[in-house]
């Protein structure tokens, strides 16, 4: 019954979370055009997927932390989601959807204005998918999922999209360390999702929890000294929450405490916020950001009626 259990939260999470099948439709709803410009008020920029739940295609949109300034980033043809940006704050890697069937996800990357859309991962009927770009911008990690998401695995390139390979860790999720020398990540290699990390050759593995229940999306603060990630007390989906602790995996602190859904966690550039995304109504994220203690919770995103906003990333200082 474990292991079922199990197999089911992974397939909620992978759905709710990454995609929900969408066509494209020239009718979904988008926010009304803003004139204010993405310049930070509120505490940065913050750019998000913005993904109609029934029609619709995902779109990535981008926002200042006090909500203002609400825009579409970039139109395409296919829908983009699971972004990262660049240390430069030049360019996008995200994940490009590209059949009807949701079969096949290659890893893109385009320029901060839109243009420049180009595929770099070319396998079929893989899920490539969480891209992160390394700290000097020359390299991108992202996971390969395979058979149903069953097979999760490691892999890194070149930021042109040169010398794919896997590194040998079964894995997901993985973000760099400030230096650039180790991934933080997510591993079922024991039963339930743990954080691991390890040297980006895959060498070095060290577990840092050790819990029966899901830990997921660690990623270290910009100083590296402690991880934010979202866990499960309960050991149901629903309940996730969002905690942090030192680098080493000491001093766990649970820093949301309700009785919806808190997922997804990033640092804001400068260490002073936590971004998440919370489900106000069954699969209705919404993007929040909170004090680094976990007090001053506040919404940034107000989608309109059939859309939910998710997975939302900070632009680099």
């Amino acid at each position: 019954m474990k292991t079922s259990m199990k197999f089911v939260s992974i397939i909620i999470v992978h759905s709710f979370l990454f995609t929900i099948g969408c066509s494209d439709n020239s009718t979904e709803p988008e926010p009304a055009p803003q004139g204010t410009p993405l310049d930070g008020r509120g505490g940065g920029v913050i750019f998000y997927c913005y993904q109609p739940l029934q029609n619709g295609i995902h779109r990535i949109y981008g926002l200042n932390a006090d909500g203002s300034g609400n825009r579409k980033i970039i139109n395409a043809s296919i829908g983009l989601n699971h972004h990262d940006i660049s240390p430069d704050g030049s360019r996008f890697a995200c994940v490009g959807y590209m059949d009807a069937g949701f079969n096949t996800w290659s890893i893109h990357v385009f320029n901060i204005d839109g243009t420049g859309l180009t595929r770099l991962t070319n396998t079929s009927n893989v899920m490539d998918s969480e891209p992160a770009w390394s700290p000097d911008g020359t390299q991108i990690v992202f996971t390969r999922l395979t058979q149903n998401f069953v097979i999760e695995e490691l892999w890194i390139m070149n930021s042109d999209g040169s010398n794919q390979h896997y590194i040998g860790v079964e894995g997901f999720a993985a973000k760099w360390s400030a230096d650039g020398s180790r991934f933080i990540y997510s591993s079922k290699t024991t039963g339930n999702y743990e954080i691991y990390t390890c040297q980006i050759n895959g060498t070095d593995i060290q577990q840092l929890t050790n819990t029966v229940v899901d830990e997921w999306f660690p990623v270290w603060s910009p100083d590296d000294s402690l991880i934010a990630y979202n866990a499960y007390p309960s050991g149901d989906f629903s309940s996730s929450e969002i905690y942090v602790m030192n680098a080493n995996g000491t001093n766990i602190r649970r820093l949301t405490n309700n009785n919806v859904s808190d997922s997804y966690p990033r640092w804001s550039p400068d260490g002073s916020f936590i971004s998440f995304t919370m489900d106000l109504s069954n699969q209705q994220w919404e993007v929040f950001i909170m004090n680094v203690d976990g007090t001053n919770i506040r919404r940034v995103t107000n989608s309109p009626s059939g859309v939910t906003a998710i997975n939302a990333v900070w632009r680099p200082l």
